[in-house]
């Protein structure tokens, strides 16, 4: 019996002793690395910290819409049509880390940056958030947050570190001559550089309600027939008519509250009405009054735009080309076994 005992419980230990080296075997260390882009490391907690707040969310999304996915237990190793959730957000993820490996190559050459490891980036954090405490201890002014987060911080730094890169390459690589400039903003004036609009429009419009629709067609109607806004406005006493004026200081609020009615009324010729618009609960019909003529804006005025416009591309190019030579390397018995917690 005693040997019985005995047997059974080696037996138990080296079961247990089996289960937590697979337990151990299967959790992926913080600085393992995941893969390599031209043989520069992207660690295990720098990937996920990408992942977590970029697309995590998004793949909830994505399933959601395309699947019709309501319960989620079980979600990221279930495979919805032939996609499973987890790959498709480390795939995300990746993609995503290839460029801004691409991105801190060009930083580290150009002078950007000196050390681009993770190990780096939280060494800099934690002496940012001591001195943040320490400022605030002192009552001395900090503008942000008292304490960044890893990829407030990660994003932050990573903003900068982009304008700094740009600027370093404008003044090395991508230098600009005059000519070059001047021949820059003749092809890009009639679509960038046009001066603001100045509209102003007859305005006749009715809260969304069960006849609503019925009483706005039938006064496009009548419009048609040269009926005037002024005359229509008696026919419902729910109608509202007014004149309104679009112009460059209008135009944060046309864009962000009246953006379908600023499209239309750029369309519009003098005397010319719109189709029955329906935004922000409201149908409405307009009659443009004013449309003057925009003019383009000189190039000395707009000078650093079109630089800041050329440079951007010529940027965007270099990096599309870097990522496209790339050499990426997946470590996979690391990569595969990157997980979400749920």
């Amino acid at each position: 019996m005693n040997k019985k005992r005995i047997v059974l419980g080696f037996i138990i230990v080296v079961v247990l002793l089996c289960c937590t080296a697979f337990f151990f075997r299967n959790q992926v260390e913080d600085d393992q690395t995941v893969a390599t882009v031209n043989g520069e490391p992207i660690r295990a907690s720098e990937f996920m910290l990408i992942m977590n707040n970029n697309y995590v969310a998004k793949t909830y999304n994505y399933f959601s819409n395309k699947y019709g996915v309501k319960d989620y237990k079980d979600f990221w190793n279930t495979v919805y049509g032939n996609e499973k959730p987890i790959d498709y957000a480390k795939s995300l993820a990746l993609k995503e880390w290839i460029r801004i490996k691409s991105e801190q190559i060009l930083m580290k050459q150009y002078g950007v940056v000196s050390d681009m490891t993770y190990a780096s980036f939280l060494n800099e954090l934690e002496k940012e958030n001591n001195r943040r405490k320490t400022a605030v201890a002192n009552n001395q002014v900090i503008y942000g947050p008292v304490e960044y987060s890893e990829y407030q911080y990660f994003s932050h730094e990573f903003t900068n570190q982009v304008i700094e890169l740009k600027k370093n390459l404008a003044k090395e690589k991508f230098k600009l001559t005059e000519n070059e400039l001047k021949a820059a903003y003749e092809q890009l004036k009639e679509e960038y550089f046009r001066e603001s609009y100045d509209i102003k429009v007859e305005k006749i419009s009715m809260k969304k309600s069960e006849r609503s629709d019925e009483v706005m067609r039938d006064l496009h109607k009548n419009l048609q027939k040269a009926d005037s806004i002024e005359k229509l406005k008696s026919v419902d006493k729910d109608i509202a008519v007014e004149t309104q004026t679009l112009n460059e200081t209008t135009a944060k609020t046309d864009y962000d509250v009246n953006p379908q009615l600023l499209t239309e009324a750029q369309k519009l010729k003098v005397g010319e009405i719109s189709d029955i618009i329906d935004e922000n609960n409201r149908l409405t019909i307009i009659k443009t009054i004013e449309n003057k003529e925009r003019g383009i804006q000189s190039y000395d005025k707009v000078k650093e735009q079109v630089q800041s416009r050329i440079l951007d591309e010529k940027y965007e190019d270099l990096v599309q080309h870097i990522i496209k030579d790339a050499k990426v390397k997946v470590v996979d018995q690391v990569f595969n076994r990157l997980s979400v917690k749920q």
